[in-house]
C-alpha cells in the first residue's frame, strides 16, 4: 500500500535525492491490480478494513488512466483545425523493405506531423529516403515531418545518450513549436531477466536496480534541459518522444509541467508501446497545450510491428 502512494512522491522528490521512487512509478500497473484484488476480498468479507482500500483505490484511478481508458470506437466529424500526430520509436529500421513499408504506412494514415525516434539521418538523405514530399527536420536519431512548412529547426544538445529537436511549424494564421525528443536509454539486456540459479537472482535484480536508478539520475538532468527549452517557447507546443520512463515518473511530470497527455486525456485502449520484454510498458507520450488544443483522439497502433515499439497516433484540434 505504501508502495503504491509513493508513485506520488515522483512528482516532488528527483532521482538525484531519491531514485527509488521510479521503481515504484515502474511496476505500478502491477500494484494497482494487486490492490484492486485485495480490495475484493476485503469488500467480500465485509471488513472495515476494505474501506481503506476503497479510498485507495478511488485515489489511485486518476493515475491509472494514464496507463488505460475503456472508451469506445472514436467517430470522426470532420471537424475543422485538426492536426494528426504519430510519435514512433522505429529502433534503427533501416532495411529498404521495412523503410518502404514505414513510408506507406505514415502516406495511408495521413498524419499531419510526425515524429520519429531511433532513426538513422541518413535515411531522409539517401534515394529511398523517408516522406520525401514533406518538410523534414533531422537530427542524429531523432527527426520530425511535417506536411506544413517548417521554419526553423534547431538540435538540442542532451549530455549521455540523450537525443532531441525542435522544429516551428508555419501553419495558416499559427506556428506551432514541435519538440523531438529520446532520453537515455536503460540499457537492460534480456539476459538480466533469465536468471540461471537462486543466488542469480540477487545478483541480477541489484544489476537492473543499479542500471534503473543510474538511468533515472541521467533522465533528470536531460529533463531538466528539455524543460527549460519547453517553457521558453514563444509559441504553443506539441511535445513527442520516447521517454524511456513511464507515467508517474519525475522525467514525466517535469515535461509535462502545465500540458496536457493526450492519451490520458482521449486515449483509447491499453496505452501499453514497448512490447520486447515480458513486461509491457508505456514510455512513447504525446503532450500539448491545452490552452491551444483540445485532444479529441488518442490510441496505441498494435498492428504495426516494424519496431520493438508501436506508434502512438493522436488527433487534436486547434482551438
Amino acid at each position: 500500500m505504501c508502495l503504491l502512494l509513493s508513485v506520488f512522491l515522483n512528482k516532488f522528490i528527483a532521482p538525484k535525492t531519491f531514485p527509488y521512487f521510479g521503481l515504484s512509478a515502474l511496476v505500478f500497473p502491477v500494484l494497482f491490480i494487486v490492490n484492486l484484488i485485495f480490495t475484493a476480498f476485503w469488500l467480500i468479507k465485509r471488513d472495515r478494513v476494505s474501506i481503506i482500500f476503497l479510498i485507495i483505490t478511488v485515489l489511485l484511478f486518476f493515475p491509472f488512466q494514464k496507463y488505460v481508458h475503456f472508451r469506445g470506437h472514436y467517430e470522426k466529424k470532420n471537424a475543422p483545425n485538426m492536426l494528426k500526430i504519430i510519435t514512433y520509436n522505429t529502433h534503427y529500421g533501416n532495411k529498404e523493405k521495412n523503410l518502404k513499408e514505414l513510408d506507406e504506412y505514415i502516406l495511408k494514415q495521413n498524419a499531419d506531423i510526425v515524429f520519429f525516434q531511433e532513426i538513422y539521418t541518413r535515411q531522409w538523405r539517401s534515394s529511398e529516403a523517408l516522406l520525401t514530399d514533406h518538410y523534414n527536420a533531422v537530427f542524429d536519431l531523432v527527426g520530425i515531418s511535417s506536411k506544413y512548412p517548417i521554419i526553423n529547426k534547431q538540435k538540442i544538445i542532451l549530455p549521455g545518450k540523450g537525443y532531441a529537436c525542435l522544429a516551428d511549424i508555419s501553419l495558416e494564421d499559427d506556428t506551432l513549436r514541435c519538440f523531438n525528443l529520446y532520453l537515455e536509454p536503460m540499457s537492460l539486456k534480456k539476459s538480466l531477466f533469465k536468471p540461471e540459479s537462486t543466488d542469480d537472482v540477487t545478483v541480477k535484480t541489484k544489476a537492473v536496480t543499479e542500471k534503473l536508478s543510474d538511468g533515472f539520475k541521467k533522465h533528470q538532468v536531460q529533463a531538466d534541459i528539455l524543460s527549460r527549452y519547453i517553457q521558453e517557447s514563444p509559441y504553443p507546443v506539441i511535445v513527442c518522444g520516447d521517454f524511456n520512463s513511464v507515467p508517474m515518473s519525475y522525467e514525466y511530470f517535469l515535461i509535462k509541467d502545465g500540458l496536457q497527455d493526450v492519451f490520458e486525456q482521449s486515449g483509447r485502449g491499453l496505452g501499453m508501446t514497448f512490447y520486447d520484454y515480458f513486461y509491457p510498458i508505456r514510455i512513447d507520450c504525446i503532450f500539448i497545450d491545452g490552452n491551444k488544443f483540445i485532444s479529441k483522439d488518442c490510441y496505441v497502433d498494435k498492428s504495426v510491428k516494424f519496431s520493438d515499439h508501436y506508434p502512438v497516433v493522436a488527433e487534436i484540434q486547434i482551438k
